[in-house]
């Protein structure tokens, strides 16, 4: 399972008007997902629209249904980067929350999972720092955050 933000990681900009994804980057997810047989769960400010980014992601090719669900928290704002302190605090209690919520309390029955994201939302020193791959906003998803991404996807 992927936990999926958008902006800084399918795009190259830390807050966008729209809905923005890259083909090089959507492409670098397509072959993290194929690989692992991964879904996705949006974590991003965008995560309102998740029929809407499905949609997207199949028109690039990745498999219909990879868009499994998203996590709670507060949708796209007008600046979402003035809200990124609170997103550090908020954006990992969220999917534990999500994890919680559809696989139960007991963490030995979860999935393997990773955390995909441009702004520090798992601290150096939390048990899912393994688990966590930071991009920036200016560059998005290379190929080496995919490698690592699969890597930990491949684990049980």
């Amino acid at each position: 399972m992927l936990f999926l933000d958008i902006d800084g990681v399918l795009n190259r900009t830390a807050t966008a008007k729209q809905i923005i994804v890259e083909d090089d980057k959507v492409q670098r997810l397509h072959d993290i997902i194929t690989s692992s047989d991964a879904d996705i769960v949006l974590s991003s400010y965008w995560r309102s629209f998740e029929r809407y980014i499905g949609y997207t992601f199949e028109r690039h090719g990745l498999r219909k249904g990879c868009v499994v669900g998203r996590t709670a928290g507060e949708p796209h704002l007008g600046d979402s980067v003035a809200h990124d302190d609170k997103v550090h605090l908020a954006r990992v209690l969220e999917i534990e929350e999500y994890l919680k919520r559809v696989y139960g309390i007991d963490e030995g029955e979860w999935p393997a999972f990773a955390i995909v994201d441009d702004k520090a939302v798992v601290p150096d020193d939390h048990a899912w720092s393994g688990a966590f791959v930071r991009t920036t906003h200016d560059v998005g998803l290379t190929d080496s955050h995919a490698e690592r991404l699969k890597a930990i996807l491949s684990t049980v």
